[in-house]
């Protein structure tokens, strides 16, 4: 990743819903805030990945974790739990605070993060309302001729009551037979991200690699038919293949950090890109997200 200020981006891994996603945040310069990332959805239980800043410049650019911080989870601003951490390898070089709460949408979340030598940091953050997904299909999948060879639809009702931001996120996979070293034959699965574009008019824009975000001007409180088109992969390996398309209902500052990032990346200036973080006193990115999977069978 690129350097941002008068600190290294901190690269934070989450793996959510099938998908990495990194978290950076461009520090003004103290080396005594704690970086704080999660990014969280009412489906699994709150991961936070607390780590060490580091100067840009800096030939060591080892992601550091904090191991014996205190980390407190609150719930509409009441004490839920002191979470614990978790080393993520049989070394213990690195791991993250695995809370027991798995968070509900429409609630406030908040991480009060304090350790020893670091300013305290706080961040707060509330799972969108779902939108109501009423219907969708493929409509074309083809893996030859011209134009777009993959198109399908959904059909959502926006929430007229607040100013909503959306991301689709897609995959295609399917199980492929292999050759064991025994010359058995054992199904793998394989799986890649796939770049959705809409052929109707959205609104704010922004991408996170193959993926697409958007807000909901233009069309607030409307039933919306979303079309997309993607690329395909040919199926005649796979012994079954699937494409995999998510809505995600996303909070405004899980669209503001991928937004200020998409800037940073795309930028040619040499004027600084600042991305938006929403930690307190420290750096980092506690965002929140309501996932839909749509599953469809291609072979």
């Amino acid at each position: 990743m690129k350097q941002i200020g008068a600190a290294l981006l901190l690269i934070i891994l989450l793996f959510i819903s099938s998908c990495e996603k990194d978290f950076n945040i461009n520090p003004q310069g103290t080396g005594n805030q704690l970086v704080v990332n999660s990014l969280f959805n009412d489906g699994t239980p709150i991961t936070v990945y607390v780590t060490k800043p580091y100067p840009v410049g800096s030939s060591n650019n080892y992601i550091t974790a904090i191991p014996d911080a205190r980390v407190e989870l609150y719930e509409n601003n009441l004490l839920k739990e002191i979470i614990a951490y978790v080393p993520s390898d049989t070394q213990a070089l690195f791991g993250s605070y695995i809370s027991n709460t798995i968070p509900q949408f429409g609630k406030s979340y908040t991480v009060k993060t304090v350790r020893a030598g670091y300013t305290n940091a706080s961040a707060t953050d509330t799972i969108p309302l779902p939108t109501q997904l009423i219907t969708s299909a493929v409509e074309k999948y083809t893996t030859s001729g011209p134009g777009p060879r993959g198109k399908m639809y959904m059909v959502f009702k926006d929430d007229p009551n607040t100013q909503n931001y959306y991301r689709i996120n897609a995959w295609i996979g399917g199980w492929i037979p292999t050759i064991g070293t025994n010359g058995d034959t054992i199904p793998k699965f394989q799986f890649t991200a796939i770049e959705p574009y809409a052929t109707n008019e959205v609104s704010d824009t922004v991408r996170d690699g193959d993926f697409l975000l958007f807000s909901d001007r233009g069309f607030n409180g409307q039933e919306k038919n979303l079309e997309l088109t993607f690329n395909t992969v040919n199926p005649h390996s796979y012994t079954s293949l699937y494409l995999y398309t998510e809505l995600h209902t996303i909070s405004k500052a899980h669209y503001e950090y991928f937004r200020t990032l998409n800037l940073y990346r795309t930028s040619n200036s040499n004027e600084p890109v600042f991305i938006f973080s929403n930690v307190n006193n420290g750096m980092g990115a506690f965002v929140a997200e309501h996932i839909q999977t749509m599953t469809f069978t291609i072979k």
